[in-house]
């Protein structure tokens, strides 16, 4: 089987579409087509539907695509493998991120790695801890850094570090007045969606004191640490976010911290890579600068 039709083949997988696919690999749109018709010949099946402008995949391009990834992870090893004996570390390295390890935590160590791994990159995806554990444990992931421990047998979790859960309330508000839960817990809240590691942080929080998130009144449901510190400074509610997010906004007065003397949860951050998964010589050398910085 042809390497080139292959690639372009999984390049039209992932994109949906023949000309996205043509520009990623360099190639005119004629010359990805003709090379996917070519493999459908050889194969003597139908990988793509052709609606129009919309392409799906056959059920036999998603078993050809499985196999076709596994072939390029391979390949990729071997080529590292290589490269290692000569003294290099090169290639990419596929790392998820979830919300506050993408923002505040990974970028240090990605500096780092580049100062120390010049030829290897590394590509960062952002998403929830939820979205990123089950893209790590379907191999899309070489690893990952998210604010819950999955708890999925196909996962192995190393514990990387700790930090502070805070309550966070629009400028405005009187931080030094005596605060109880009851009395906060009627106001209205800005709340991460489901899937997060700081909700269910701060879920177990609640319900280490006797409570539930379902005594709050949610203001909104945002996606994203950013979404929550920017709707409590522009007053819609209080939210709960990881210190590492609050810090700079509570020095620079965009909004203030609520002290509750009931209420000190902190949250851990895990490494998460595939139970079993060979990892390159890159994907290694990132870990270990990954533990050894924690």
């Amino acid at each position: 089987m042809d390497f080139r039709k292959l690639q372009a083949f999984a390049k039209v997988y992932e994109n949906r579409g023949f000309s996205k696919a043509g520009a990623e690999l360099f190639l005119s749109q004629p010359t990805v087509s003709a090379h996917v018709a070519s493999l459908e010949e050889e194969l003597g099946v139908l990988l793509f539907d052709r609606l129009g402008r919309l392409v799906l995949p056959t059920r036999e391009a998603g078993i050809l695509y499985a196999a076709a990834r596994d072939v390029f992870a391979r390949l990729e090893a071997v080529t590292a493998e290589l490269q290692q004996s000569q003294g290099r570390i090169v290639g990419d390295v596929l790392v998820g991120g979830s919300t506050i390890p993408a923002h505040y935590i990974l970028p240090g160590h990605l500096a780092a790695f580049a100062r120390r791994y010049p030829e290897a990159h590394v590509l960062l995806h952002a998403g929830d801890t939820a979205v990123i554990a089950a893209q790590v444990a379907a191999g899309e992931l070489a690893l990952g850094v998210v604010g819950a421990d999955p708890e999925t047998p196909e996962l192995r979790t190393v514990p990387l570090l700790e930090d502070d859960l805070v309550v966070i309330a629009p400028p405005e508000t009187n931080s030094t007045a005596p605060l109880s839960w009851e009395r906060l817990a009627g106001q209205s809240w800005v709340l991460r969606e489901e899937g997060s590691g700081t909700r269910r942080a701060f879920q177990e929080a609640l319900r280490r004191m006797g409570r539930d998130l379902s005594e709050l009144r949610p203001s909104a449901v945002v996606d994203s640490t950013e979404a929550v510190l920017r709707c409590v400074r522009a007053g819609l509610g209080l939210g709960v976010v990881s210190r590492l997010a609050s810090t700079e906004g509570v020095r620079r007065n965009e909004f203030v911290e609520l002290v509750l003397p009931d209420f000190r949860p902190r949250r851990g951050f895990w490494l998460i890579t595939r139970t079993g998964r060979t990892l390159s010589p890159a994907e290694r050398a990132f870990i270990h600068l990954l533990t050894e910085r924690k």
